[in-house]
């Protein structure tokens, strides 16, 4: 019948949404993405729209493309339902764990913390972040199962600010899987606000029992940069560029310039952070740190140009819907 009355009226935005979300909730993606695509041409300020079509893109694995339709959704502003809201906001997460993206996964869930209820699927998604675990929740074991779900309580609870309950749920997680991949790591994330020593021996202690553990090693030499000791955090990023993903190299290379600039060595400095804002241009602290090295160097006017860059990245990265970019608890970034 949509497609009845859109032979009559090809103008009509609404229902070509409409047949979009009805051959969505058939399984015809290809053909949904069509309509949807349709309809956001004819009518672009509908934000369900955007989001719907991000959905539907994200069935054909087209993982980027899908992020930045939902970002645009999201950015126009959603409607409310709850239960839509909660499908987008977790299909997102989902897209960037699998891609190890977590800390922007969970800047996708945190605002489904203003609902009461918590649905489970918001909670796994929060576990496998909690964990810096890129696993899909529906390929692994019941044992890893069970952990993924109570990293996901306690993680919901931090989240919802329900700090005693997020305290006691960690301290479980810990006492009942203190060898599982990941738990060592969140317990630490945790622990990092309140307590940095003890938070930095957690991260040791999952780096011993998984050497390639590399968002912990990225935090492990945050924490060294900021206590002074940037020789140790040299060493800690470079066995992390060793097990980073090769999209996440920015952050070995922007952490690796901020160490070098601690321990003066300039040159280094800034071969490292010109690598970090060749391959993440969008990252303001790279363009802020690169500007410092410049200024140390001498360069002023490559230090004017890069303090430049860095109030236009900044600003774009403070509006509302762009993807955060302070990956894995690092603290210290700004």
């Amino acid at each position: 019948m949509y497609k009845q009355a859109l032979a009559v009226r090809p103008d009509w935005p609404e229902g070509w949404l409409y047949l979009g979300g009805t051959l969505y909730q058939m399984g015809r993606y290809a053909e949904a993405t069509d309509a949807l695509r349709k309809g956001i041409g004819l009518a672009p300020i509908f934000a369900n729209g955007w989001a719907l079509l991000g959905l539907s893109e994200s069935q054909l694995d087209d993982q980027d493309q899908a992020l930045a339709d939902i970002r645009k959704g999201e950015q126009l502003g959603l409607d409310g339902n709850v239960q839509f809201e909660t499908a987008v906001r977790v299909r997102a997460a989902q897209l960037l764990i699998g891609s190890s993206a977590f800390d922007e996964a969970l800047a996708q869930l945190q605002p489904l913390t203003k609902y009461p209820e918590e649905p489970p699927p918001v909670e796994e998604a929060m576990g496998l972040c909690a964990l810096a675990s890129p696993d899909d929740i529906a390929r692994i074991t019941p044992q890893r199962r069970a952990v993924v779900d109570l990293a996901g309580k306690a993680a919901w609870a931090l989240a919802s600010q329900h700090h005693d309950v997020a305290a006691a749920e960690y301290r479980q997680l810990l006492a009942q899987y203190p060898k599982e991949p990941g738990v060592h790591y969140a317990y630490g994330l945790f622990l990092l606000e309140t307590d940095i020593t003890a938070a930095l021996a957690e991260f040791q202690k999952e780096v011993q029992s998984n050497p390639k553990h590399w968002p912990s090693l990225l935090v492990i030499a945050s924490i060294q940069i900021r206590q002074g000791a940037p020789e140790q955090a040299l060493g800690s990023l470079h066995a992390a560029m060793k097990a980073v993903p090769t999209k996440y190299r920015w952050l070995c290379h922007t952490n690796l310039g901020r160490a070098n600039l601690d321990a003066n060595n300039v040159p280094a400095a800034i071969s490292e952070l010109e690598d970090a804002v060749r391959q993440m241009p969008s990252s303001a602290n790279g363009h802020l740190f690169l500007a410092e090295a410049y200024r140390r160097a001498g360069r002023e006017a490559d230090a004017e140009r890069e303090k430049a860059e860095f109030e236009k990245t900044k600003v774009q990265q403070d509006s509302p819907g762009a993807p955060a970019l302070h990956p894995f608890g690092i603290p210290g970034k700004n």
